[in-house]
């Protein structure tokens, strides 16, 4: 698909990043933490800004909305439900991070064989940001994930690490006490809906289950509850597909209701697993516009776990790169896809298929670049770095010494401070995050690269 001439002229598309995306859809202002005290609507919402933005019921989630029926409301008004007491409502500096990650090591260990499949995984994920957590299949990414949660599979074992949510350690907590964590402060989009949801369970009565765990409502309330949450995700009749079952519904409409779900007690940290990777491009361009005005509107934080750097572009303000358990890149989202280090992370902004027509792809484009090789043996890892095997610009120490996160010289010191005001203009969405350091685990760190991208616009 062509990109329209008079949208790239926009001045307020000036940000946008020199990759070809799936969809531009995704309204520039949910890519950055709204402040608190703001009342300015989302850019879908026709009302204006209310001359009462101090009033604290527009961002208490005890309050519903007065006026659910009215076509005009655009925006998110409830949780309905009160959030459970836990670490959202203790007394935590607002300028730590929700969720603080670090050094965690996780083995897997079957027939006496023992893997290391995550380590020393280290991330932050800020309030009311959305952290994309990126790699290839098998990297990594769920467990990550899962180990947050408290769900990992018996087999696996948590070696080292602290997870720290809202100043609690989550790994020194007991089933009881995770428990009510999971949906109430926490809430996870799993990767398949098919697989998650119950085909005995209506949409409604899934929605109102996970309420009544985290909040004492009758059944008939917990049931308005969940029309009303349906129709926050965009579900078309609510009250029609409230009643319905996971296999009437489409993947789309399946998803939709696992957002429902996920959201309905209030979670103050939303984990999307791959929410897009069963559906089609079109559909995946609507989850991720509704992932975004959601976090913005309910200004909650979000963990956005994906493949495809493409579709995390526009919704992330920080991306970190896993590779075989280790995180190989991270910083904020412009400076690594703009100014990639890690070989890894190039490749991936490599692979991205360009935008435009077959034909036009077909004649302008030469075939995408793949890896060669495979993951190394977790099991029996090499010495020296992970990426070795594969790696294109590969040197002797490479494979004796492995390299440490080091700070990139993309955008710090002095050449941060001389940027030029254009460059300040381009980076405004970032701006939140301009004490992020980018860092990458390579030996090139040194002397960043850009990687020439193709533009959407030369695909048309």
């Amino acid at each position: 698909m062509s990109d329209d001439p008079a949208r790239r002229s926009d001045p307020d598309r000036a940000t946008s990043l020199p990759i070809p995306l799936v969809q531009r859809t995704i309204p520039p202002s949910t890519r950055t933490p709204a402040p608190a005290s703001s009342g300015e609507p989302l850019p879908s919402d026709p009302r204006p800004s209310d001359p009462r933005p101090s009033d604290p019921r527009r961002s208490d989630p005890r309050y519903s909305d007065p006026h659910p029926s009215d076509p005009r409301r655009t925006s998110l008004p409830i949780p309905l439900v009160r959030p459970a007491r836990g670490v959202a409502q203790r007394g935590v500096t607002p300028t730590e991070p929700l969720l603080r990650v670090r050094d965690l090591t996780v083995t897997f260990t079957e027939q006496g064989v023992r893997r290391t499949v995550l380590d020393h995984v280290s991330l932050d994920v800020p309030r009311g940001t959305t952290v994309a957590l990126v790699g290839e299949s098998g990297s990594g990414k769920s467990l990550t994930a899962l180990s947050i949660l408290g769900l990992l599979p018996p087999l696996a074992t948590v070696e080292t690490g602290e997870i720290d949510l809202g100043g609690k350690n989550l790994l020194a907590l007991s089933e009881r006490e995770m428990r009510p964590l999971r949906g109430g402060q926490i809430g996870m989009v799993f990767q398949e809906p098919s697989t998650s949801l119950n085909p005995v369970y209506t949409a409604g009565a899934h929605i109102a289950e996970a309420i009544r765990l985290h909040a004492p409502v009758s059944r008939s309330a917990a049931r308005k509850q969940a029309i009303d949450w349906l129709r926050k995700v965009g579900l078309p009749e609510p009250e029609r597909q409230v009643d319905s079952y996971p296999h009437e519904l489409s993947g789309g409409m399946r998803q939709r209701v696992m957002i429902a779900i996920a959201l309905a007690a209030g979670p103050s940290l939303l984990i999307a697993d791959e929410p897009t990777s069963a559906l089609d491009m079109t559909t995946q361009a609507q989850i991720l516009a509704l992932l975004g005005a959601l976090r913005a509107d309910l200004r909650m934080s979000m963990l956005l776990i994906a493949h495809d750097l493409a579709l995390v572009s526009e919704l992330a303000d920080e991306i970190v790169v896993l590779y075989a358990g280790a995180v190989v890149e991270r910083g904020p989202a412009h400076d690594v896809l703009t100014a990639p280090v890690h070989p890894y992370t190039q490749a991936l902004l490599r692979s991205i298929p360009p935008t435009g027509t077959y034909r036009a792809r077909r004649q302008r484009r030469p075939p995408l670049p793949t890896l060669g090789g495979a993951p190394p043996n977790l099991s029996a890892p090499l010495p020296g770095c992970r990426f070795q095997e594969r790696c294109p610009e590969v040197t002797d120490p490479c494979r004796t010494n492995p390299p440490a996160l080091t700070a990139t010289r993309a955008r710090s010191g002095a050449d941060a401070s001389n940027a030029s005001h254009a460059d300040n203009a381009s980076h405004a969405d970032n701006a939140s995050h301009a004490g992020t350091p980018h860092e990458a685990r390579c030996i090139l760190v040194g002397a960043p690269r850009p990687v020439t991208l193709p533009r959407p616009e030369d695909s048309r």
